[in-house]
């Protein structure tokens, strides 16, 4: 299990390099959600992941979906509705 930390900390780090500073948390938000259902699912279908010792799949997605939530709090919803705004038609350059 610990690729999948690495794996995780590589991905968020990437993400505060690549997206826009206002748009971090919120990305980081769905991203560890995302990474909390994908894993919860996998502990459901796999009981070799479920019941490892002495942290399991289930204790992982909880602590990515309490990294989710947190990230979605903390953050602000005003840039992510500004940078997903419809830019306004421009009229044609009358020449």
């Amino acid at each position: 299990m610990p690729w999948l930390a690495i794996a995780f900390m590589a991905g968020l780090a990437i993400t505060v390099v690549l997206v826009p500073q206002a748009l971090v948390l919120p990305v980081v938000s769905v991203a560890a959600l995302a990474s909390a259902a994908i894993i919860a699912v996998t502990a459901y279908v796999s009981p070799r992941l479920a019941t490892l010792r002495p942290i399991n799949g289930w204790d992982i997605a909880g602590a990515l979906t309490l990294i989710g939530c947190a990230a979605a709090i903390f953050g602000e919803i005003e840039p992510l509705v500004e940078y997903f705004k419809p830019a306004p038609e421009r009229s044609p350059s009358r020449g």
